[in-house]
């Protein structure tokens, strides 16, 4: 799943519609391409955390790749960047399996 633009108040309800169902198909890893992101709020980082509870309930993986740095250091800040999958490319992820 690939993102653009702002993840915050006002868009993140909806990327939660559309990613959170995602949960309850037949998949085994979900990656979210944060790369067209240049900013999050708490109700996007709240969003993720949602979607990280829900995959460990499923046991579905699930990734983030290729934040920025303003984005990143967002996490970092908040000290989740070690609780969640995130690699600098989405590519690395699909390419091969990583270590949780």
């Amino acid at each position: 799943m690939s993102l653009g633009g702002d993840l915050d108040m006002s868009t993140s309800p909806q990327v939660r519609k559309v990613l959170l169902p995602i949960f309850r198909k037949n998949v085994s890893h979900i990656i979210v391409d944060l790369k067209d992101v240049p900013y999050i709020d708490s109700s996007g980082i709240a969003t993720f955390v949602e979607s990280l509870q829900l995959s460990r309930k499923t046991q579905i993986r699930f990734s983030l790749a290729g934040a920025c740095p303003k984005v990143e250091s967002i996490f970092d800040l908040a000290h989740l960047k070690t609780i969640f999958e995130m690699a600098p490319d989405a590519g690395e992820l699909i390419g091969g399996e990583q270590s949780r």
